[in-house]
């Protein structure tokens, strides 16, 4: 069971950003989670670390969540043990800022989804379901089995081409194989076309909810939280909002197998669906000063999300903002927002959605 004890807290800083509803805080998010006060938020909607190490980078690696568990000894763990005890550790914060009966939202990996959801369950939240984001944008991360093989016995691959890039784009500097190249090895042609992973076409959203000591009612009526607004998160002709969520392409790709692309009720209508860019516009992929961020969510599904979340006028929190889908989503919605960002180069993002959204305000 976790510790009912709250959380010692440091002093909140002052925002970073404090605009249009949105404050925004630079600094770690277990540590500032609790400081932003006592059962105020009424929902929480983000997409944290999945602990992959995304791109080498060190927000995503155990190194990075060590440096946020000082307290606690992690040099006896795996990495997906330390992962899991971060979870926990930014899911205490959590339950301590939320309301009772508050729902929290939180993206996933496939991999580390397990440790995520264990974490966030032992912090104290019960677990209510999960939603299956369905998406065309993921790029597998395989190993090719024939070419290490090759490179295991030390042959080079003189038809291999591979191409690089240093320019400021969304991934910086890059490098794409064009050519694979012919195997050389006996046991490299035996293994050819054999990889480690499959495409990522997914992502688990979970969604879970604070305890309250009070029925779902009274909680209701006392809080505005613990329940979810259905009413808000219907879609196409009034439908019920389902624990499936598609982009463009994944529901193109549904009706063409289904067969009903050209008929007047095709089966994606019984989803919602979220089209985006599979390499996101700057409608939706901000960027400021040459950065960009490489996991933006859209705007469209963030919106969702915190409307069926949050109950009317409520405050969103979001600990880890990114370039700030969560945040100009909640704004959009009508919410205000408490937001953290750890990585203070991407603040001039969060500014420009929100420079984007003030004028969309001024000009109509």
């Amino acid at each position: 069971m976790p510790d009912p004890t709250p959380r010692p807290t440091t002093p909140v800083p002052a925002p970073a950003i404090d605009r249009l509803g949105a404050r925004v805080y630079e600094g770690d998010a277990v540590t500032l989670l609790p400081a932003l006060g006592s059962e105020t938020g009424d929902a929480l909607i983000t997409d944290p670390p999945y602990g992959l190490g995304f791109n080498g980078n060190a927000w995503d690696g155990v190194a990075g969540f060590r440096d946020s568990l000082p307290e606690l000894d992690t040099t006896g763990m795996s990495p997906a043990e330390v992962f899991e005890e971060w979870c926990t550790a930014w899911a205490q914060g959590a339950l301590q800022v939320l309301r009772p009966g508050a729902h929290l939202a939180a993206f996933g990996g496939t991999r580390t989804w397990h440790r995520m959801v264990r974490g966030v369950e032992r912090a104290g939240f019960e677990i209510r379901d999960q939603i299956a984001w369905l998406h065309s944008t993921g790029m597998p991360k395989s190993m090719d089995i024939s070419y290490a093989i090759d490179k295991h016995h030390g042959v080079q691959r003189p038809d291999r081409l591979v191409q690089r890039s240093d320019h400021d784009g969304i991934l910086g500097a890059t490098r794409a194989v064009s050519e694979h190249g012919t195997p050389v090895t006996d046991d490299a042609i035996r293994w050819a076309g054999w990889g480690t992973a499959l495409r990522p076409a997914f992502e688990p959203i979970l969604i879970a909810r604070k305890p309250s000591r009070a029925s779902t009612v009274a909680t209701v009526l006392e809080h505005g939280t613990g329940g979810l607004n259905i009413d808000a998160g219907r879609f196409g002709q009034g439908k019920w909002p389902t624990n499936v969520a598609l982009d463009g392409t994944q529901a193109d790709a549904l009706d063409t197998l289904t067969g009903t692309w050209d008929s007047s009720d095709p089966v994606s209508r019984r989803f919602p669906i979220f089209r985006f860019e599979h390499k996101p516009d700057r409608e939706e992929r901000p960027r400021a000063f040459g950065v960009s961020h490489a996991t933006v969510k859209p705007v469209g599904l963030m919106r969702w999300l915190v409307t069926l979340l949050t109950p009317p006028g409520g405050l969103v929190i979001e600990p880890f903002s990114g370039s700030g889908s969560t945040i100009e989503a909640a704004i959009r919605a009508g919410f205000q927002v408490d937001a953290i960002e750890r990585d203070p180069s991407y603040l001039p993002l969060i500014d420009s959605r929100l420079d984007r959204v003030e004028d969309e305000q001024q000009s109509g």
